[in-house]
């Protein structure tokens, strides 16, 4: 039995992944952690610091490219780090005429703030379920180079971790960076 749909999909599919576009980025980030208590796991505050990350936009119809990101940040502020790794969909709407590209993507993963252990320990982080909506514009210098104008984000820590139960907090996020697009 002949499937006519079967050849112009697998066409688009071929054509859609066989112009990927990969970006390598790094950002400055700052970051307003907000607690419900103040614990003494997290103190509430500004933290900044750098981030990197990786996106790959693999389906493109038209102006809009759909795509994944995995970004990781390393952050400092009021006497503790912060840390995460999250992982997410992109989609991003190329101007036709302009050198800008818009997006929004929602990311999921780990982050939390560090705190004291014992005696010599050092830094203990508690590990917990983050999850981001981030806007961002990024704005293309030279044809595989862009500057990551702005990127806001809000987003959650759960109040469960691996190191039981701690109050959930709210993140604020703002950031500029680099971007390399790779051919």
């Amino acid at each position: 039995m002949k499937q006519p749909w079967l050849f112009p999909l697998l066409a688009i599919a071929i054509s859609a992944s066989a112009h990927a576009q990969i970006g390598i980025y790094g950002k400055f980030d700052a970051t307003q952690l907000n607690t419900s208590n103040g614990s003494a796991f997290e103190i509430p505050g500004w933290y900044s610091g750098g981030g990197a990350g990786i996106y790959d936009d693999f389906l493109h119809l038209g102006p809009i490219d759909l795509g994944a990101d995995l970004r990781g940040d390393l952050l400092a502020g009021n006497g503790q780090k912060y840390r995460s790794a999250l992982a997410g969909l992109r989609l991003a709407l190329k101007a036709p005429i302009l050198p800008i590209r818009a997006y929004v993507q929602g990311s999921a993963g780990v982050g939390g703030p560090s705190h004291s252990g014992l005696a010599g320990s050092g830094a203990i982080y508690d590990n917990k379920f983050e999850y981001q909506v981030l806007g961002g514009v990024d704005y293309a210098i030279f044809p595989h180079l862009d500057w990551r104008v702005a990127e806001v984000g809000y987003g959650r820590l759960t109040g469960i971790s691996d190191g039981g139960v701690t109050p959930a907090s709210s993140l604020f996020t703002i950031s500029s960076g680099l971007v390399v697009r790779l051919p």
